[in-house]
């Protein structure tokens, strides 16, 4: 049996689920990771992901502005930086240099990938649709990268756990 509940109380229903973390380029030539979940496969041929970016973040300015941006799979050990990269702005702290998290050139586009990831996507945008207070960016997937080991990867399973483990803030 259903019970009607108001939808922001009902979306605990969905966990758990997947985490991403979004790089953009920003205009001082930083690399701006973002933690996001909102992000879905759309094509297989040409291979392409969507990816929904509130429009009060850093990173749906940066997105508007640059057309590119990478899509990185958190391993079960990114826990830190999934929380950092989600709870910070771009705006107001170099997010990578602050975790010293590794990086290294994106193949494609003007970018980086994070070296720990389970896998990484370069992408470019193809098309945009406004959705309520959210912009959602279709981009077709212009190289793929999977991590040279076996690892595992980050799920959220609610408010601040990572991977099965309740994660506290420094």
């Amino acid at each position: 049996m259903q019970t009607a509940k108001p939808y922001r109380e009902s979306r605990s229903a969905k966990y758990p689920e997947s985490v991403h973390i979004i790089i953009v380029k920003d205009g001082k030539g930083r690399y701006n990771p973002m933690s996001a979940s909102w992000v879905m496969f759309t094509s297989i041929e040409p291979a392409m992901i969507a990816i929904s970016v509130g429009f009060e973040r850093y990173t749906y300015e940066l997105i508007e502005k640059q057309g590119e941006f990478v899509i990185s799979i958190p391993s079960e050990t990114m826990a830190r930086e999934v929380d950092c990269f989600g709870s910070n702005s771009g705006r107001d702290l170099d997010k990578l240099k602050e975790l010293g998290t590794a990086t290294e050139p994106a193949a494609v586009i003007d970018n980086v990938l994070l070296s720990d990831a389970s896998a990484n996507y370069e992408c470019r945008v193809t098309a945009s649709l406004k959705t309520g207070d959210h912009m959602i960016f279709a981009a077709e997937i212009v190289a793929s990268h999977i991590n040279a080991e076996a690892i595992q990867r980050l799920f959220v399973l609610g408010s601040k756990q990572y991977g099965g483990v309740k994660f506290d803030q420094d």
